[in-house]
């Protein structure tokens, strides 16, 4: 895992490629008029739900402040039903704890300012970038509250997780027309996306990249939240080894 992470962070610097699997690129696909398309399709394929009947929450407030739109939560909402996207770009299992946490959160608000009860069922959709913990081909898993004796689910919570790892570019031939979009979440270069013989629908994303990678604003906005992501890394290690140090100095005493 780190071998392939030091690889990845190369190929960012040494080009400028522009991932899929960061926050920043993930939040601008969903919020393009024309290209949100090929994402939904992933999204209905894999939970059954069509977001295109789903209102991304705040986006008109944020519409033209680009900076903003940028780093906007993925919220979505359709009458009660509330949907929670996240691009987890992190490789541990740690960093999906907080997409949890902002799960009950948005669940808790069910309550109005008088402590009455709005019924609604709120979902966390979550695009993990490691494999399962101990089922490494899994590609996704659905998550609700049921007891194991009686089968009883609670209605009002539920989370998807895909695994994209697991969609090798070994197998895309294999794949079906949608499953073959998340490989492209595990290129590392434009030109490695171009060689899997993506069709028309594909390309347009790759050109989009493509023009991305030459939009100032948007490198920015890139480029922040690779350097915000390389010190949170930097801060756990930091945090783990003197942690080490501590408990071997404490142990020699």
């Amino acid at each position: 895992m780190l071998c392939t992470e030091r690889m990845q962070d190369k190929m960012e610097s040494s080009e400028n490629f522009i991932l899929l699997t960061r926050d920043t690129t993930f939040k601008y696909f969903l919020k393009h008029e024309e290209l949100k398309k090929y994402f939904q399709q992933i999204i209905y394929k894999k939970t059954k739900y069509d977001l295109s009947n789903y209102t991304l929450i705040d986006n008109e407030e944020n519409s033209g402040n680009k900076r903003k739109d940028y780093r906007m939560d993925l919220v979505f909402q359709k009458d009660n039903h509330i949907i929670i996207l996240e691009m987890e770009s992190e490789k541990s299992e740690s960093s999906r704890i907080k997409d949890y946490q902002y799960l009950y959160r948005k669940a808790g608000k069910r309550f109005d300012s008088g402590n009455n009860y709005i019924p609604t069922y709120t979902t966390l959709i979550i695009f993990n970038n490691f494999r399962h913990e101990s089922i490494q081909n899994l590609e996704m898993s659905h998550f609700t509250f049921k007891d194991e004796h009686s089968n009883s689910i609670i209605q009002d919570i539920e989370s998807f997780e895909i695994y994209l790892p697991t969609f090798d570019r070994k197998c895309y031939h294999k794949y079906d027309d949608v499953d073959k979009r998340l490989v492209l979440f595990n290129c590392n270069s434009f030109e490695e996306m171009r060689s899997l013989n993506t069709n028309p629908i594909d390309l347009k994303i790759i050109e989009e990249l493509e023009r991305l990678s030459m939009d100032t604003d948007f490198r920015d906005e890139y480029d922040y939240e690779n350097v915000q992501r390389k010190l949170r890394n930097s801060a756990k290690k930091e945090g783990y080894q003197e942690g080490f140090d501590l408990g071997m100095e404490h142990g020699m005493e």
